[in-house]
């Protein structure tokens, strides 16, 4: 098997099957030996069974709860058969041939641990992909949107000639293809994240084995790009703020999470402000939730 194509999802059944369907056209001109496999973090809108009744070889996983990105991409990445697995968000569309400009560089260039796409908004427009590893530094620069000074875009690296391949720390989990020797040499995903940096996370622990990961620009991949996080309630907010925090514990010590946190605190203060400045009582009462907690984890 030359590629697995691992598509996790909950409750994005019209989503899903036009990502499941974009992948099969895909890997039927590809020359690939490839297989898909959905994984359903137990959706409530019948994906599952959409998935079964549209496309008889393409394998479902039914976790039986939600895992959250990281435990449910492992199902996926534990049954795949492929010498690489292609993890990609059920609001990704592979373009005609991505499977094979994917596979064709990971094959020539045995040092690639993992690489990914290039990335397209709905328009056609490009969506930055492939940065280096967060420090503290970067993180304070994207929260208090110093970048703007250089930059339009957060994700985006000025003077960066986004249609060549580069060597990036990080790529994005939304189309990521992974080598078995570097899930094998990590294990996957940190089962610790539940949603958010576990991409980042994975990423770094690759490097840490040994394996390069590159941006291929040759590939290209349309994402909607927060289609599927649209109405992240405040449990998914949390998340996001907790796996930050635990990135920077897990790989930077307990003073560069101390560090964040503090710059956590300092921008929940400033969106309560804004918020209420605005009228908008909802969001106010929502970051100062977010600000009473940050400031219990900087206590304890």
């Amino acid at each position: 098997m030359d590629v697995s194509v691992i598509i996790l999802t909950h409750n994005t059944r019209e989503l899903t099957c036009d990502c499941v369907r974009a992948a099969l056209s895909d890997a039927a001109t590809s020359g690939l030996d490839a297989e898909v496999i959905v994984v359903d973090n137990a959706s409530t809108d019948g994906t599952a069974q959409a998935i079964r009744d549209a496309f008889a070889g393409v394998r479902v996983i039914e976790a039986g709860e939600n895992l959250g990105f990281a435990r449910g991409n492992n199902l996926g990445l534990a049954a795949a058969r492929g010498r690489y697995r292609f993890l990609l968000n059920s609001d990704a569309f592979v373009q005609p041939g991505a499977l094979r400009s994917l596979a064709t560089f990971m094959d020539a260039h045995p040092d690639a641990g993992a690489c990914g796409p290039m990335l397209l908004n709905e328009d056609g427009s490009l969506q930055p992909s492939g940065r280096p590893l967060p420090t503290v530094w970067s993180v304070f620069v994207d929260m208090t949107k110093l970048y703007r000074l250089a930059r339009r875009n957060v994700f985006e690296e000025r003077g960066r000639d986004y249609a060549r391949v580069a060597r990036v720390g990080e790529i994005s989990g939304a189309a990521l293809m992974l080598r078995r020797e570097a899930y094998e040499a990590t294990g996957g995903f940190d089962p610790a994240f539940f949603a958010y940096y576990e991409d980042i996370d994975l990423c770094k622990r690759i490097g840490e084995a040994g394996f390069a990961i590159y941006y291929v620009p040759d590939a290209k991949v349309m994402h909607l790009w927060k289609r599927t996080s649209r109405s992240l309630s405040e449990a998914s907010y949390c998340a996001g703020v907790d796996s930050l925090r635990y990135y920077f514990r897990k790989h930077h010590g307990r003073v560069a999470e101390a560090a964040v946190q503090l710059m956590l605190a300092g921008r929940e203060s400033s969106l309560m402000l804004a918020s209420a400045v605005r009228g908008r009582h909802d969001r106010a009462a929502l970051h100062w939730r977010m600000l009473a907690r940050a400031l219990e984890k900087c206590i304890f």
